[in-house]
């Protein structure tokens, strides 16, 4: 256990359990403890079980724009029909999409953070990132000093001493291929928009389709 978990921080974690449910049953907060037998999931490599933990993520409202997003499902000639049918569905019934993921590779999320911790998501910091990696690709994010990345000059109150940092999360993966056709129909001149085509299998609904819609 870390630091984040207070009084508990230096314990392994599976023992910690009894600690933690005696801290619980002490303060009243522990509504009833019962010992179970279940399946539990197991990394495939090391045969260990899986550890969760909540962390904090990035997320994407998906019903500021759910409606926009089933009107353009709707515009497509689906081929087999019943593919329309089952994105719909998905879209309709999604809620908030997790954007953030924790690797080492991939799209980073253009967010910078002030020295108290708030977040810096402007129209001028995106554009100015979004240009630097049109010139020199995504890398820099990982390789360049914060500042280095930053519009010149920028300041902010809440950032009194000029420190800045950067997030160190990736897109979602499939944000990769969801944007692909951004590249090849508006990034060259014998191509157009929308595409006659989009071929892909059924079995990429939740990524890649879900992203592109």
């Amino acid at each position: 256990m870390t630091e984040e978990a207070p009084g508990f921080a230096g314990i392994f974690y599976d023992e910690a359990n009894k600690p933690i449910t005696e801290k619980l049953d002490e303060t009243g907060a522990l509504l009833k403890l019962k010992f179970i037998t279940h399946s539990y999931p197991h990394d495939w490599r090391t045969k260990k079980p899986v550890i969760y933990r909540a962390t904090e993520q990035w997320f994407v409202s998906v019903e500021n724009m759910r409606q926009e997003l089933l009107d353009a499902i709707a515009r497509v000639d689906w081929q087999p029909k019943w593919g329309e049918v089952r994105l719909h569905n998905m879209i309709r019934d999604r809620g908030d999409w997790c954007i953030s993921r924790q690797r080492v590779w991939g799209v980073p999320i253009p967010v910078f953070y002030e020295e108290d911790g708030s977040p810096i998501i402007t129209d001028e910091t995106i554009a100015h990132v979004a240009d630097l990696f049109r010139e020199h690709g995504s890398n820099i994010w990982f390789d360049w000093e914060t500042k280095d990345l930053m519009p010149s000059g920028y300041s902010s109150e809440k950032s009194p001493n000029g420190n800045y940092t950067r997030e160190t999360d990736i897109m979602d993966v499939w944000f990769d291929s969801g944007s692909s056709h951004q590249g090849v129909l508006e990034e060259r001149d014998d191509q157009h928009r929308p595409a006659d085509l989009y071929f892909e299998g059924s079995d990429q609904y939740r990524g890649w389709f879900n992203s592109s819609s």
